[in-house]
């Protein structure tokens, strides 16, 4: 086996590393025979000279395979899990979960924590006091051998080599390559031994890939990588211009998930995450017709055995709900009221994220300190008629004067027009299934 320093050599060159050079270095990197500059300097000539499919497919399994992994056998279900690209009000996970493990599915959902303008599944799911999101293996294994579900983050031991590169790819200006943001979505999918993925592209101005070509050249490749391991994937492109529902933040989208669970949910939120729960199920079997998956979908909704659930997951893994009410019920808030009669405007999604992660609700980087109760809760939908100093808003944070800042920012953002907002948009864009 030639070196490392001969590798990266011709990788610099342009040569395609075989599936056995690229599990050597990806051994190397998590065992430290590699070094961090060995690291940057593959993930540079990565991103400048780009990876064949074939080196993306090895790269992906290596990866996978570099800590443990989830075992099969352990549920009799199809294992189904579903991954968004992120964007601002996207609770879908906390819905969807729940609504497939009722519908007969196995999820075994490894979620991430927000970054940027984006939030993340893990910090809502934390906002619930008590609840557990750092399960070790076995006790995922657990979770999923009995209750077929499970809502966690990624273990120490998880796809190690991903916590790696990507710490790495942040620092060296290589988060953009597509090959690489390919490896680290699937390889953490792959080590979670699916019998199928529903993939969530967001796109808009409040996700992070904004256009509907950036999110297909995405698509695509994770596609190709999908066929070479064998892993069935569905695409769905869904937009995201205005936030998903009506809350943005943390604690405030746990409550707008259980609240839409239990029939009091905004039709967008409702809309995307049936969908996406619909093409888990047509995943899982092959004989179901659409309007058959929708149909399971909408039953276990109105039965009332999804809200239930999503209440037996959470006293599964410690969190309290009833407690979390009564302490987020004493958090101050301030109603944003609208500055003359009109229509209340288009929401911009990112501005209104920028604003609430500024105000506790998200991170600026890792380290940053988040504020579960901060963010704001829209009381109008954008075209709708409005009178002067009619409640438009109401927004929450435990310090007053982020508390005030907040409330000027989604006053500003809320500033009434005279003319009606465009018609609500076309939510889900395009969907890429072989069903």
């Amino acid at each position: 086996m030639k070196s490392t320093k001969e590798l990266l050599r011709e990788k610099r060159d342009g040569r395609e590393w075989t599936s056995d050079e690229m599990a050597a270095f990806v051994d190397g990197l998590v065992s430290h025979h590699v070094s961090a500059p060995q690291v940057a300097a593959f993930l540079m000539a990565a991103c400048t000279r780009g990876l064949s499919s074939e080196e993306t497919a090895a790269l992906t399994l290596s990866m996978s395979r570099s800590g443990e992994m989830v075992p099969k056998g352990l549920t009799d279900r199809p294992m189904i899990d579903k991954h968004s690209t992120g964007g601002v009000g996207d609770k879908t996970s906390l819905l969807l979960a729940p609504l497939a493990a009722v519908c007969g599915l196995a999820v075994p959902m490894i979620s991430g924590r927000g970054l940027g303008h984006t939030g993340g599944t893990l910090d809502k799911l934390e906002s619930v006091i008590g609840f557990n999101v750092n399960l070790s293996m076995e006790e995922m294994s657990r979770l999923l051998s009995e209750h077929h579900l499970f809502m966690a983050g990624q273990t120490p031991n998880l796809v190690p080599a991903d916590r790696i590169m990507y710490a790495l790819r942040d620092v060296t200006g290589t988060v953009e390559s597509v090959s690489l943001m390919t490896a680290s979505i699937l390889s953490k999918k792959l080590a979670e031994q699916l019998d199928g993925l529903v993939m969530n592209m967001t796109v808009g101005r409040g996700a992070f890939l904004t256009s509907l070509d950036e999110s297909k050249r995405l698509a695509e490749s994770m596609q190709q990588i999908c066929k070479l391991v064998g892993l069935p994937v569905t695409f769905v492109f869904s937009a995201m211009d205005r936030p998903l529902g009506r809350a943005v933040g943390n604690w405030l989208e746990m409550v707008e998930a259980e609240a839409a669970l239990a029939g009091i949910g905004s039709r967008d939120l409702v809309e995307v995450t049936m969908e996406l729960v619909k093409h888990m199920l047509l995943l899982a079997d092959t004989d179901l017709t659409h309007d058959q998956a929708r149909e399971q979908v909408v039953k276990a909704w109105r039965s009332g055995a999804a809200h239930q659930e999503f209440h037996a997951m959470i006293a599964r893994q410690g969190g309290d709900w009833s407690a979390s009410m009564e302490h987020y019920a004493q958090c101050p808030f301030i109603d944003v009221v609208s500055s003359g009669k009109g229509f209340a405007p288009d929401l911009h999604a990112r501005d209104i994220a920028i604003a609430a992660m500024q105000a506790g609700a998200g991170r600026m980087v890792e380290s940053d300190a988040i504020d579960h109760a901060a963010g704001v809760v829209f009381l109008v939908s954008p075209g709708q008629a409005v009178e002067q100093d009619q409640p438009v808003a109401r927004v929450y944070a435990r310090d007053e004067h982020q508390r005030q800042l907040l409330a000027s920012e989604v006053g500003t953002i809320l500033k009434t027009t005279t003319a009606p907002a465009k018609q609500e948009p076309q939510l889900i864009l395009e969907v890429w299934s072989e069903r």
